[in-house]
Order: structure tokens, then sequence, then C-alpha cells
């Protein structure tokens, strides 16, 4: 540290004398330091550091040495040089601080030039433009909100091993109707339960032309030949009675006597005819038979539930196979599996893409064409030797039009076999239990969109309009520039991006996340203009109290569309996707 002459004090008390009587700055100000420091320093209570030493010498173009030095003593002080721009700047500082308060308190200062009723107009005016588009944009998070939470809830159903929908009351109604003659409760009951799994190779052609889409898929089924036996027997005793009189006739020879014939008096005559038949048509009833462009023949067994079969894309993937084995109960038991392959087209059962990330649900229904007193659908959920589900996706499976199949997690699968308890509309509703109960078998597949480079691309658009615009509020709120002619390339930008969102109608609800940030934007676009040409128009007239009056506005509105937009371009997105899977 160098040494600080005891004449210092004095050199820098005369030095701070002369810049404020001369000049009006103080010593403190000159060198930019805390004025409360330069005091004690002044005022001899602090000794004066080399760095304080230094600055001031700097700043009047003197060595340091002069006010270090008690030997030195300093020069005529009208004939020190000074930086005269410096000094200028330093003069303005009580107009800058003025200015500086003007602004701090530019609310107050401006709110007391406007009257009482320009304080009215100015309250309402801002309402008028705040509350619709805070209710806009609550709207929009609700309904964004809603969406997602729904999604999400109907991706649970089903995951919690159940094989019915238990949030449906009337689903839940006839489970318990179907429980209540099952045979676990009726050892009478002649029902066939049929063991149902799915394999889907490609979902395709979806399109938005159409109210379509097109799946093709393996579906096996699974049931005991000897229950099967007897219910088709109760089936033709109380469904087929005529077609077995007419074959016996037909195969016989006999006439058949004019008149109804009683089927319980023929069977008593022909008991072993009717067994012969049984056993000789049964398999054309089983589940998984459906007549093709070969076998046409075959009864349809099971139906498409939303859609229906592509003609000629039936096929037989595995012919009947018969297994047998012995029951618990040491007896021997034949149990037959069929599996077959086909395209169907299914209506579009799926929920509404409406953002871009969002998920979908693709929904396919198959359901025996026999009712729940003759065939009962059970969904296979079993697993192979390394636990991987038997029902399921191909290796090879694909979803078209920038879909994928979402990852399983603990709570959501991609893939979910369900019944359905069809019932038959044009009957009673009212009534309890009838014939007119079908187990349906649902396939869900969940996915989501693979691609949004047309969301990006509108989105970063729209969202740099914005931003365009909240910049040129700015200009216009704080400093006054006039910010009109910035409103043109906000108006191209979205235009550019309305083109894109109506480009997005097919992968998108005509009120997505897109359409509502339009709406946002051109509402701003809106709101700038308007109140961009009312300030013009106030400083062209130079009415003060007008321009305080558009000053206050304009802030108010900067601050608010500041918010809205943060909402809208990143909160509302996040309540989109938070609850992604």
């Amino acid at each position: 540290m160098k040494e600080i002459g005891n004449k210092t004090v004095g050199k820098l008390r005369l030095l701070a004398s002369f810049i404020q009587k001369e000049h009006g700055i103080s010593l403190a100000r000159a060198i930019s330091i805390s004025p409360a420091k330069m005091q004690e320093v002044l005022s001899g209570k602090e000794k004066p550091t080399y760095r304080i030493c230094v600055k001031v010498a700097a700043y009047f173009f003197i060595p340091v040495e002069i006010l270090t030095d008690d030997d030195k003593e300093l020069p005529a002080l009208d004939q020190l040089q000074l930086d005269e721009d410096l000094l200028s700047v330093q003069r303005n500082d009580i107009e800058n601080d003025i200015e500086r308060q003007k602004q701090k308190h530019f609310f107050s200062r401006n709110w007391k030039m406007i009257g009482y009723t320009k304080r009215v107009k100015l309250v309402a005016s801002v309402l008028v433009i705040a509350v619709p588009l805070i209710a806009f944009i609550l709207f929009c998070a609700s309904e964004v909100a809603y969406e997602r939470f729904d999604d999400m809830n109907k991706y649970r159903i089903g995951s919690d091993g159940l094989d019915y929908d238990i949030h449906d009351p009337i689903q839940k109604k006839y489970h318990d109707d179907l429980e209540g003659t099952s045979k676990a409760n009726n050892p009478d009951a002649y029902y066939v339960e049929v063991t149902v799994g799915a394999v889907l190779e490609k979902i395709k052609n979806i399109s938005s032309a159409t109210s379509s889409y097109e799946g093709r898929m393996q579906i096996f089924f699974k049931f005991d030949k000897d229950e099967f036996r007897n219910m088709f027997r109760h089936y033709a005793r109380n469904v087929l009675m005529d077609q077995v009189i007419d074959d016996y006739y037909a195969e016989s020879g006999e006439t058949r006597p004019a008149g109804e014939v009683s089927f319980e008096s023929w069977l008593e005559e022909h008991p072993v005819y009717f067994e012969e038949w049984i056993e000789s048509h049964d398999h054309e009833y089983y589940p998984g038979e459906t007549p093709s462009n070969v076998l046409t023949d075959k009864e349809t067994m099971f139906v498409i539930g939303n859609g229906e079969f592509v003609p000629d894309s039936l096929g037989t993937m595995k012919e009947l196979e018969e297994v047998q084995y012995y029951d618990e109960n040491g007896n021997l038991r034949t149990m037959c599996y069929q599996k077959i392959r086909f395209n169907a087209t299914f209506e579009k059962a799926f929920d509404s893409v409406r953002y871009p990330l969002d998920s979908v649900q693709f929904k396919m229904y198959i359901l025996p064409t026999m009712d729940a007193d003759y065939i009962r659908y059970v969904p296979d959920k079993s697993t192979d030797s390394e636990g991987v589900r038997v029902s399921g996706f191909t290796p090879y499976f694909g979803i078209t039009s920038g879909y994928r199949v979402i990852h399983d997690t603990d709570e959501v699968d991609n893939f979910t076999l369900r019944l359905n308890y069809y019932y038959d509309t044009n009957n009673d509703p009212a009534v309890h239990f009838d014939d007119s109960v079908r187990t349906q078998l649902e396939i869900i597949v969940r996915a989501n969109r693979a691609g949004i480079s047309l969301f990006l691309q509108a989105f970063i658009n729209l969202f740099s309009v914005v931003i365009w615009i909240i910049i040129a509020f700015y200009s216009q709120s704080y400093t006054g520039e006039d910010s009109v002619g910035m409103l043109g390339t906000g108006l191209f930008g979205v235009i550019s991006s309305m083109l894109v969102g109506l480009s997005m109608v097919s992968d998108a609800g005509i009120f997505s996340l897109i359409t509502m940030i339009n709406i946002f934007t051109l509402a701003v676009i809106m709101i700038m203009t308007y109140q961009a040409i009312a300030a013009k128009r106030a400083q062209v007239r130079k009415d003060k109290v007008l321009i305080a009056y558009n000053g206050i506005k304009l802030r108010v509105l900067f601050i608010l569309l500041t918010l809205c937009t943060i909402a809208m371009f990143v909160v509302i997105p996040a309540i989109a996707y938070m609850w992604g899977v």
C-alpha cells in the first residue's frame, strides 16, 4: 500500500469545492463513489485510500503523486482540465432523476392528470378487454384439462384386471345379471364359455375424409367341445327346429306331413337322427366360423360390432384343433381351438385427436351372433412361458398416418381386451334381462401421434407473432414510439399460421390447441391495433390528458397481455401434456 500524505485531505477538499462551485457536481458523483464515503473522507473521519486518489487524479488529468505527495502542490484550479462530455452527462443527473421518478410513479402521476370521467372510462375499457380475454384463456385451460383428465381416466379403465367396465352402471348391471345365471349358481345352465383373444397386425387407412379405419388382425377362440355340443343341442331345439325337420325329410325321402309339425312330437319319434344331426352339424356353428369367398356354406358366428369384414379377406390360420385332457374329476375332455385372420373396416370409435401429442384409443368390437344364453365370451389374458401375453401385437405391427402405440405403464396398457355387454336397443330397455344381451369383446389400442412438425411450425410462428406484438406494445408504452407499422408483420404471420392450422384439421378437432392459440393471437393483434391508433391520435392532437389516459391503458394492457401470453403458450400446453403416457 502506497503512503498517503497528510495534506491529501486538504487537496481533496479544494478539488471538491472547485467542482461543486464551478460545475455544480459533487466530487462523489464525479468519481462515482458513495456520497457517505466521500463525506467521511472530506471530514477527516476516514483516511483517503490510494484508489480514491487515483480516481480523483484521473478525473482532473493530474498525476496521482500530486495528491499523495505532501511536497507537491496542486496546479492552479483555473488551469485544471476536465472532460466536457463527461461533465455534460453528469450535469444532467438531476434531469435524469426527475425522468426516472416520473417513470417510477408513472401510474400515480398520470392518474392525477385525468378526470373522474376519464378514470371511469379507463377502468371500463380495460375490463372490456381483460374480462373476455381472461375468460377465454380459462375456458381453454378447462377444456384442455378436462380432455386430458378424461383421456387418462378412460385409459385406466380396464387396467384394474377386471373383464368389464366397472365405471358404467349399465355394464355392471348386465355383468351381475349374467353372474346370477352362471353355471356356478345354476348347474343346469347350458351356455358355453368361449375364450377369445386377438393379435393385431396393422391399423391403416386412417383418413379424415372417411369415418372409418381398417384393421388387420388375428382372432382365436378356445372352447370345450362337450360343453359346446350340449349348448348346441339346446340351440337346435329352440332355434333350428325347422331346419332339423327339413333336413330329416330331405335325407329320408319321406313326405313331410301337411301343416305344422310339432318338433317335440317329431323328436320323440326320431331321437337318434337328432343326435346324429347335432354331431354332424355342430362344427358349422363353432364360434370362429364365418363364410368366405372359398367356404360359402359356413354360418356367420361372429360379427364386427362397429364395422364390417373387408370382402375376401377372411382366411383360416389354423384348422380346428382338438386337444384331449382329463379334468380334475378324471373325466376325459376335449378342448377346441380356432384361429382366423381377416381385415375389417371399423367405425372411428377412437377419441378425436385435439392436441398434437394427445393419445387416442382405437376401439374394435367382436361379438357372437348368439346371445348370452348360448355363448359367452371370456377375454384371453393369459401369458406364455416367458410371461408375454398371448393377445397383443405381432412383431411387425404398425399404425399408419403418424401414430405409434404408447408405452406400457403400471396403470395404463397399450393393448387391452375387455368385455362389453351388448344390448339390442330395439327391445325395451326397461327389461331386466332377456335374450338380447350378448358378450362383446372390446379391443382397445392406445396410441400417440408420432410426428408434431406441423404443430411446432404453427406454434412457433404464432408465438413469434405474439412476441412481436408484445415488443410493439412495450415500445408504444414505455418509449412512446409509433408501433402501428409493426402490425403488418404480425398480421402476415397470423395468416400463415392459420393456413398451417387448417392443414392440421385432419389431425385435430376444430377447436384444438392450435385453434385456441390462433384465436388468442388474432385478439392480441386487434387489441394492439386499436390501442396503437388511439395513442397516435392523442400524440397528434397533443392532448396531455388523452396521452396520460392512453399511457396508463397501454401499460396495463402490456402487463395483461404478457401474462396471458405466458398462460396460452406455456401453461396450457403444459396442462395438455403433463399427464402424458
